[in-house]
Order: C-alpha cells, then sequence, then structure tokens
C-alpha cells in the first residue's frame, strides 16, 4: 500500500452490471477521498504562500533542485502517477516519466542530471530507478521483487552516493520476514537504511535490521544521515 505524506486515498471499485453489449466492460470508479492536491509555495518563514499552479491538479511530492531554480514533483493530471519538472515560478513545465505504473518520491542529483525516483514498472516491486534528465536514459538501481519494496531516495551533496529506505535483505538476497506483531494481528515489516553509487555499485547497509528506518536525509557535509 502506497501512502503518502500529504493525502492517503480510498478507491472503491466495482464491474458494472449493464445490458448493454458495448458497456459491458465497463469499469465504475467511486473515489472516496480528495479530489485535488495542489502545491503551493512560500517563502522560508511560511509567508507569502502561492500556488505554483493556476490550475488545480492532483500534484505531491514536491522538492527543490540544489539550486534552487527547479522544483520536481510527482502528479496524476494525465492519469498515471508520474514525475515532473517545472521552474518555481510554475513555468517550463516538463515531463520526465511516461509510464503507466506508480512513479513517485523523486530527487535530483546535486548537479541536476540525473534524477533518482521510486517506480513500480517493470516487475511491479517498488524499486529506485535512475534517469539521465539529459539523454532520458533509465536504469533499475535496485533489482528488487515483489513484495520487497524500496523507498525514498536521497543524494549525498557531493552527487555519489543515494541512501534510502528498503525491507530487502542482502544478506540472504530474500525479502525481510514479515511477521506478526506480537501478541497482536498487525504485521511488522522491518525496514533498513542503505547507500548505494547511481551506477548500482558498493551497495551496504546502515542501519541494523528488525527496525524500522525511513526517509533518509544526508547532512550538508555528507557525513551523516537523519531519518
Amino acid at each position: 500500500m502506497k501512502v503518502t505524506a500529504f493525502v492517503v486515498a480510498l478507491f472503491t471499485v466495482g464491474l458494472a452490471a449493464v445490458p448493454s453489449a458495448s458497456a459491458k466492460n465497463t469499469i465504475l470508479v467511486n473515489r472516496i477521498g480528495p479530489s485535488a492536491s495542489e502545491l503551493f509555495i512560500a517563502n522560508g518563514d511560511g509567508s507569502h504562500a502561492r500556488k505554483l499552479f493556476p490550475a488545480t491538479g492532483f500534484d505531491y511530492d514536491a522538492s527543490f533542485s540544489a539550486d534552487g531554480k527547479w522544483i520536481v514533483f510527482t502528479s496524476e493530471r494525465d492519469g498515471s502517477a508520474n514525475i515532473y519538472r517545472v521552474g518555481v515560478d510554475g513555468l517550463g513545465l516538463e515531463r520526465l516519466t511516461d509510464n503507466s505504473g506508480f512513479n513517485d518520491e523523486a530527487a535530483l542529483s546535486p548537479d541536476g542530471k540525473l534524477l533518482a525516483f521510486v517506480s513500480t514498472r517493470g516487475s511491479g516491486s517498488a524499486n529506485i530507478w535512475i534517469l539521465d534528465t539529459k539523454t532520458r536514459k533509465l536504469w533499475d538501481l535496485t533489482h528488487t521483487s515483489a513484495p520487497s519494496g524500496n523507498f525514498r531516495p536521497a543524494w549525498s551533496p557531493d552527487g555519489k552516493w543515494i541512501v534510502f529506505s528498503s525491507d530487502r535483505n542482502i544478506e540472504t538476497d530474500r525479502n525481510t520476514k514479515f511477521d506478526h506483531a506480537k501478541g497482536r494481528w498487525e504485521h511488522l515489516q522491518a525496514a533498513s537504511l542503505y547507500v548505494v553509487q547511481p551506477d548500482g555499485t558498493g551497495l551496504r547497509r546502515l542501519t541494523a535490521a528488525g527496525k524500522f528506518a525511513g526517509s533518509p536525509k544526508w547532512s550538508p557535509d555528507g557525513k551523516r544521515v537523519v531519518f
């Protein structure tokens, strides 16, 4: 289940029982939840908040480029969740991914040349992918299969490493065990922090197994990670 920091939406899907042959495969969808999620931009002290786009849409998970000139974000404006880039003035909108899977949690490298993001394309599992923003070359950075997932990539200040959260287990090359909470019905799926280089080399785990560690960010000097 995908839950963003902005919106939790519930969906109810049913097959329409209609006599018309042309409509026999129609799917009726009732969305219970917000019909819009808008991006706002403000000064660092919270003042002068204004919409990034004049039109209402379904946009979320925004982040700045290192030079402060661009914003990357997820949008469902054309159907599936894909990654877009736009100037901080709301101009120059550009679609960076075009895939029917779920694409989210984008982060630009410090030089703005590479985009790390989470996508369910291909395997159906949430993997971290890298996009060359100039050539549009794509590669899968994490290569895990369902039910494992990899989330919240963040670039080191020098652009040499990406830290992310994952429930994979690199020692056994298997998914982390999906245990019940002690004495309760809930399952607990532990996640650890990992680092890897943009070419996929140097993968190693940073935090202990069996706990939950998520949403990592680097310190400005690249010596620490907060999560």
